[in-house]
């Protein structure tokens, strides 16, 4: 029989999964208003809608793995989190990659009819930004130094790589900052030292 504390932290997890399911299909509902945003840019107020797409995914991704550790009855692991990054680039090029919809009425979807928005790389950055934010915190109050490094590489990478650094950095602290401020409160077993 399991123990009270193992079926509420499995409980726990499901209600996880559950706000990381939302918070990955709030950019597909935000899709239709941020696809003609290419970067966000301070010049055009307009386009800072475009930081909500990488914020949400890097949320979702943070919480997604913490409920996955929660259902199998563990913590969440320093080195477990370093797939929180990999999640926010395939949920960010997910987001990103669709069809034309010109083309969906020939038989087949030629090659030609992918389209690849212009915020992709600016989500997959912002979101892998604010991923590697799970691996650094974990590392660090667990004292494991593998995964603190590796995370600070994959946070420096995501910066260098991004379309507009600071506005990337931005959306991933508020996305991944922000869910590890929720977790430390929710998901306290994981997260706090």
């Amino acid at each position: 029989m399991a123990s009270t504390t193992s079926v509420s932290r499995r409980a726990l997890g499901v209600v996880l999964l559950g706000i990381a399911t939302l918070l990955f299909a709030q950019p597909w509902v935000l899709r239709s208003t941020a696809a003609d945003v290419g970067v966000p840019t301070l010049a055009d107020s307009a386009s800072l809608v475009g930081l909500v797409p990488p914020a949400l995914v890097a949320a979702g991704a943070v919480t997604f793995l913490s409920g996955i550790a929660a259902v199998r009855g563990r913590t969440l692991s320093a080195r477990a989190s370093l797939a929180a990054p990999i999640v926010c680039v395939a949920v960010g090029v997910a987001l990103g990659v669709g069809v034309d919809p010109d083309s969906l009425a020939t038989t087949g979807i030629p090659v030609s009819a992918v389209v690849v928005s212009g915020l992709t790389p600016f989500v997959v950055a912002g979101a892998a930004i604010g991923g590697s934010l799970a691996p650094v915190v974990l590392g660090a109050t667990r004292e494991d130094t593998v995964a603190l490094l590796a995370g600070a590489i994959l946070l420096l990478v995501g910066v260098g790589l991004a379309p507009a650094p600071a506005l990337a950095l931005v959306a991933g602290f508020l996305g991944g900052g922000g869910a590890i401020g929720a977790l430390w409160v929710l998901d306290a077993e994981s997260w706090r030292p």
